[in-house]
């Protein structure tokens, strides 16, 4: 199987996510950075360019004659980790004028995401990032169209006109030439809106609690933590606190994979836990379930006809396979509990899944029947604690005997 990194479409650039969470990350190094200088190193620290989204002042360069943007902007350039004082500054940005430039929408929705990022985690900040991402695809999709409309071609066959704003007559450059790209961003945009609506109900309902950076931070440090928590071996953290992060945080990386901007943040946290203890298995799981949705991205985009995410489905599944597999490691196939049945199952899935798409997933044919042995003995150990999956270890057992009678009529 493949292990190389996947690589987005360079003809896509306005809906490349993977992109988008590097640029993220990068401005979180450069605000943990920032945030180690004190007042005189700041004051007398040079003329180094500072990354404009650490204070947010790339948003005020929209707004210029903005007074609050620009007080929020003072703000958080004394104190960049503040998630209240970003989204003051995204939300006054986005109530500045009804219709913003495509670039400013991106900007908007990285501003949301940072806090996210920081592992600053709540309802409110959840639903901002789902506004500026949802209002960044329509703005995409609707420029898009407008510029289609104006090549009036047979490109516009198959594209849903429906959606776009005919009073909004600016037209700005995209950045993508080939209407085929541009079909392409639409479509893949529109299915993304098209989630979003379940996403936001999702958050409002499920998500029950809020996490912040100072919790994380005390969940991970050396001086607070010297062993595994649920081994009850913690030297000086309250194990009951402990916990209530850790679910906490479980909690919130399951909002997270939903979104594929914020697959990062969420991949981020699940290794933070796993600093925790290293025979902890849900760090894993959590990774795994996050990577498995980021396959689903690619899949979505195959659909959308972008042909190149076809070369990403093998390094993605890879990426799942490995984060299951070291959770596997950390469980009895002999004497399983009922705690390890989300590794057991979940793996199991995974196997079927890259049987059903095998053909994307390049494996040699030994490659795909081990695999596939691999999920049904994990399926097998889960069937011996819990009956409820003796039907995906049906499907596996189905599996199996097609990959035998193939391997058989081939010899």
């Amino acid at each position: 199987m493949a292990s190389k990194e996947p690589i987005e479409n360079p003809n896509t650039p306005n809906i490349n996510f993977i992109g988008f969470q590097k640029q993220l990350r990068e401005i979180i190094k450069d605000i943990k950075q920032s945030n180690k200088k004190t007042g005189i190193n700041k004051i007398f620290g040079g003329k180094k360019q500072v990354n404009p989204h650490v204070d947010g002042r790339i948003l005020g360069n929209d707004v210029p004659n903005n007074k609050e943007v620009s007080k929020l902007i003072k703000q958080l350039d004394s104190n960049p980790t503040d998630p209240l004082v970003r989204l003051r500054l995204v939300n006054a940005v986005m109530a500045d004028r009804k219709v913003h430039h495509l670039q400013t929408h991106l900007n908007m929705m990285l501003q949301a995401s940072i806090p996210i990022y920081l592992s600053d985690i709540t309802t409110t900040f959840l639903q901002l990032v789902m506004y500026t991402y949802r209002a960044y695809l329509e703005r995409l999709a609707n420029i898009h169209k407008h510029n289609m409309m104006a090549i009036r071609s047979e490109v516009l066959k198959n594209v849903n006109m429906s959606g776009i704003d005919l009073e909004d007559e600016d037209t700005e450059d995209s950045h993508v030439k080939d209407t085929e790209s541009m079909k392409t961003e639409i479509q893949i945009a529109e299915a993304l809106i098209d989630n979003c609506e379940t996403i936001i109900q999702r958050v409002k309902t499920k998500m029950t609690s809020t996490l912040s950076h100072e919790e994380i931070e005390e969940l991970t440090s050396k001086e607070k933590v010297s062993s595994s928590f649920f081994s009850g071996k913690s030297e000086k953290a309250n194990p009951n606190k402990q916990n209530m992060i850790i679910n906490k945080a479980v909690q919130a990386i399951e909002m997270l994979k939903q979104i594929p901007l914020l697959h990062g943040a969420g991949l981020d946290l699940a290794k933070q836990l796993g600093r925790i203890d290293n025979k902890l298995t849900y760090p894993l799981v959590m990774e795994g379930r996050i990577q498995m949705q980021a396959l689903k991205y690619q899949f979505l985009r195959i659909e959308s006809g972008d042909r190149s995410a076809r070369g990403n489905m093998a390094p993605v599944y890879n990426l799942a396979v490995v984060a299951y597999r070291k959770a596997l490691k950390l469980t009895s196939k002999t004497t399983p509990k009922k705690s390890d049945l989300p590794v057991l199952t979940e793996f199991g899935n995974l196997t079927h899944y890259g049987f059903i798409h095998r053909d994307l997933m390049r494996f040699t044919e030994d490659g795909v029947m081990n695999l596939v042995k691999l999920g049904k003995d994990s399926v097998d150990a889960a069937v011996t604690v819990d009956e409820s999956f003796v039907p995906l270890q049906k499907r596996l057992e189905s599996s199996l005997a097609q990959l035998n009678k193939v391997e058989g009529e081939q010899t």
